[in-house]
């Protein structure tokens, strides 16, 4: 199998049984285990979220790479400073609250060692509630073609990816000043830079969807990332569909919270990523 890191963030307020959970799925349940695991730990932490991390050290060792940030930066820097740290050029990503599935890896480096031109590989994921329980498979495009087209409704699920270090340098890495949608505006650079993207068409992840998850995302939040996508589209010269369609988190934002979450299920049904 060829050698691989998993790169993770944690910040203050990450909940501590869920990042135990994300942990022991990618550490102790999965079939093909990281060769090394880079864990940023961004800013200050509580002491609970600290034990969990440092029994996971103490057991693994040099194997469990934990690098500290005096100060909250945000995702997008912690993940900069990350790659920094991973040894190998395949890495793949993985979030605090999600919960990778026992195969995810052994498929992951499968796929990547049968399609060498794959350079972001991502999966379809199982989106899972606070308590842990499935609410619905979410879906997006396989074929390189399909996810290029659909790069303006982020056809791609964050946590599920594996990508190589190389590719990603070449197009400028994780932004360092986004709070927010940094994978979005870095995968619009990937593919203006010639990066090869596949999605496997079986959820690798189990993704984790609360009140807070709606929450994150305010107007300010929405409007940065119609921002980030309609520049990209104009990059990657993607139709005037793709130009209009990036406005629509806008939309969704202005909704109360409840309303919000009622439009997100009514439109699924026409969501283009499900579609390809």
């Amino acid at each position: 199998m060829i050698p691989f890191s998993l790169l993770i963030s944690v910040y203050a307020k990450e909940n501590p049984s869920w990042l135990a959970e994300a942990l022991d799925s990618v550490l102790v349940k999965q079939s093909v285990l990281p060769t090394e695991v880079v864990l940023i730990v961004d800013g200050p932490i509580n002491a609970e979220l600290d034990a969990i991390i440092s029994q996971y050290k103490t057991i693994y060792n040099e194997a469990f790479v934990v690098h500290h940030l005096p100060l909250n930066h945000g995702l997008g820097y912690a993940l900069n400073e990350g790659l920094k740290i991973c040894k190998y050029d395949m890495i793949a990503r993985m979030d605090a609250d999600d919960i990778a599935q026992p195969n995810r890896f052994s498929v992951q480096l499968n796929f990547m060692q049968d399609n060498p031109d794959v350079d972001i590989l991502g999966s379809f994921a199982l989106d899972i509630n606070e308590n842990g329980e499935p609410i619905a498979i979410r879906t997006v495009p396989a074929e390189h073609e399909g996810i290029f087209k659909l790069m303006w409704a982020c056809p791609l699920i964050h946590p599920s990816i594996m990508f190589k270090k190389s590719v990603i340098a070449k197009a400028g890495s994780y932004s360092k000043t986004l709070k927010r949608r940094q994978d979005y505006d870095l995968w619009f650079r990937c593919a203006k830079n010639g990066a090869h993207f596949a999605n496997i068409t079986e959820p690798l992840v189990k993704y984790r969807i609360t009140d807070n998850t709606y929450a994150k995302n305010s107007l300010k939040v929405a409007w940065n990332q119609a921002m980030i996508g309609y520049k990209g589209c104009r990059a990657l010269s993607l139709d005037s569909k793709a130009h209009i369609g990036v406005f629509y988190p806008v939309l969704k934002a202005l909704l109360p919270l409840q309303a919000r979450k009622a439009l997100e299920g009514m439109i699924k049904k026409f969501d283009p990523r499900g579609k390809s």
